[in-house]
């Protein structure tokens, strides 16, 4: 019981803090090198930053990511990165970001 107070408490300080940070920015651009910043990179993966990560699939922007096929992409994330899948690398890019702004 003591546990679910505390996860409701932590959820409503969160929510709280969300709401603040949209009423202060309520139009946010975030950058996908903001996403998948050096120190994620350079944590996660074998790459110093999301550019030399693209740039060693061989495409020419971030926005040709949505167009690989997915099983090429999720073969060289597993060779390249802590991952199994494009989907799970952005998941942890999209959480450590989060955790960043708090």
């Amino acid at each position: 019981m003591r546990k679910m107070m505390q996860d409701n408490l932590n959820k409503d300080e969160l929510k709280s803090r969300l709401e603040k940070m949209a009423e202060e920015n309520p139009n946010p651009q975030i950058s996908y090198q903001e996403i998948f910043s050096p120190a994620f990179m350079q944590k996660y993966t074998n790459f110093a930053n999301i550019d030399f990560f693209i740039q060693n699939l061989k495409l020419k922007n971030f926005t040709e990511l949505e167009k690989m096929n997915p099983a090429t992409l999720d073969s060289f994330i597993q060779k390249e990165t802590h991952f199994k899948t494009w989907g799970e690398m952005q998941q942890a890019a999209v959480n450590n970001y989060m955790t960043s702004l708090f």
